[in-house]
């Protein structure tokens, strides 16, 4: 994983090179994926290999609108290995953890 430290208002995704590999996908791929869907749409901007942070003044929207759309997203939940979000605070929050625990279709990511 990325090891950027708990940055407020960030998240930082992992893929899984065995998935994706037998996905078809190539790894720097799908993380190339990811900027082009929240970079333009919701102002998110690369601070890190795996790590965006929201945009300024527009946090939580552009944060929350981002996670879900990735969550929502086949080519995502087939390769994660992990998704930690960071909101105000640095406390970091397992995604995935959450996803396996509220919807049935997310237990073997």
């Amino acid at each position: 994983m990325d090891k950027t430290p708990g940055i407020p208002w960030s998240f930082t995704i992992e893929f899984d090179a065995d998935k994706a590999r037998r996905n078809g996908y190539d790894l720097e791929t799908l993380y190339d994926y990811v900027g082009r869907n929240v970079e333009k749409r919701y102002g998110l901007t690369r601070i890190g290999h795996g790590t965006w942070k929201a945009k300024e003044g527009d946090e939580v929207e552009s944060q929350c609108l981002s996670i879900s759309l990735l969550s929502r997203s086949k080519w995502v939940m087939q390769n994660v290995k992990s998704l930690i979000a960071f909101e105000d605070d640095t406390d970091a929050i397992d995604c995935l953890e959450i996803y396996r625990h509220t919807d049935s279709q997310y237990r073997n990511v």
